[in-house]
């Protein structure tokens, strides 16, 4: 508790409102009237804090439902792990998972062309070797020469397609949930798909959510959904169709 105005006490911040870091200063002469300018020397977020606040609650609630359509109608999806992020820390995780992902995808496809080449190699020395087996096939050193070629032809090609499953891995959305942050607030959708999270009224946040592949075929719904209250104690938001990963939302926070 610290007094600013001498007349009354008041709390003053102790965590950053982005990133719920500790390490924050209140820069030098910055009071003024009832206006404080805070520095957070962790994600180097300015903000400014009121003495006169009279909000008791720094906190709001952001309140939403998740829904996917597809060709077999309307899923409201439940028991979806929903979490609110902080947008600086959210978007340097995701923008650090891009640049992972496209250099592992460089490295993919240059071993995929590689194998690939050596494999049309082989395949064709495969095909020399078995001509000559077929000339005179009880020849044995003829057939024990085709057999290590053809064994190498399966090793190959099992290494090719071991490659294009990791690829599929990695263009899949489900990539940028490896070492995802901890939210500030989680909760898991109800039998109607509605969720319910506390969040601090000031900043940004990122909503992140997963729907239940198994569910849809063809499609595997994600969501990273910048969010703020903008001070207000609540607001609702819903990820659907227009603002799942690949719609190209403008609150998508991927893009």
């Amino acid at each position: 508790m610290h007094d600013v105005s001498g007349s009354r006490s008041v709390h003053l911040p102790k965590r950053c409102p982005v990133c719920k870091g500790a390490v924050i200063e209140r820069t030098s002469n910055s009071a003024s009237g009832a206006l404080i300018w805070f520095h957070c020397l962790f994600c180097s977020h300015w903000w400014k804090f009121r003495t006169d606040e009279t909000r008791a609650n720094p906190d709001g609630e952001l309140t939403g439902q998740v829904s996917i359509v597809t060709k077999r109608g309307t899923y409201r999806l439940a028991s979806v792990p929903v979490s609110a992020i902080p947008e600086e820390v959210a978007k340097k995780h995701l923008k650090s998972k891009m640049v992972q992902r496209e250099s592992e995808m460089e490295d993919l496809l240059s071993n995929i062309e590689g194998l690939s080449s050596t494999l049309q190699d082989i395949q064709a020395e495969e095909h020399r070797l078995w001509r000559i087996l077929k000339e005179d096939e009880s020849n044995t050193q003829n057939s024990t020469a085709w057999s290590v070629v053809y064994k190498k032809t399966k090793t190959i090609t099992k290494e090719i397609a071991l490659l294009h499953s990791q690829r599929k891995q990695l263009i899949c959305d489900e990539y940028f949930f490896d070492g995802l942050p901890s939210g500030i607030s989680m909760d898991r959708t109800d039998a109607d798909g509605r969720f319910s999270l506390v969040i601090p009224r000031d900043g940004r946040y990122v909503i992140a959510a997963r729907g239940p592949n198994e569910t849809f075929r063809d499609t595997e719904p994600y969501w990273f959904v910048s969010v703020s209250l903008d001070g207000e104690p609540s607001k609702r938001v819903m990820l659907t169709n227009d603002n799942v990963l690949g719609a190209r939302s403008e609150d998508c926070a991927l893009f």
